[in-house]
């Protein structure tokens, strides 16, 4: 069975992984799946409103200390953040 999005975007931990998360990414757009973001414009300004609100963590979140997986969540949360 294939890791989803979410699994994956919580083991990435280098370049390497990012870039897989990216690909992952990508195909899941591809594949149109549902996305609270459809134009690039508001995929953008979610992942940088949630970015924002979360540079000191957030109730049931606590920002990593790994940069590769803080910048994929902040991505995967521009798939889902209204």
């Amino acid at each position: 069975m294939n890791p989803t999005l979410f699994e994956l975007v919580n083991k990435v931990a280098d370049e390497t992984t990012f870039l897989n998360f990216l690909d992952a990414l990508r195909k899941d757009k591809l594949a149109n799946e549902e996305w609270a973001n459809e134009t690039i414009e508001l995929f953008l300004d979610a992942a940088v409103e949630w970015g924002t609100a979360s540079t000191n963590g957030l109730p049931y979140y606590e920002k990593p200390d790994n940069p590769w997986r803080r910048c994929a969540q902040i991505l995967y949360m521009g798939k889902v953040y209204e």
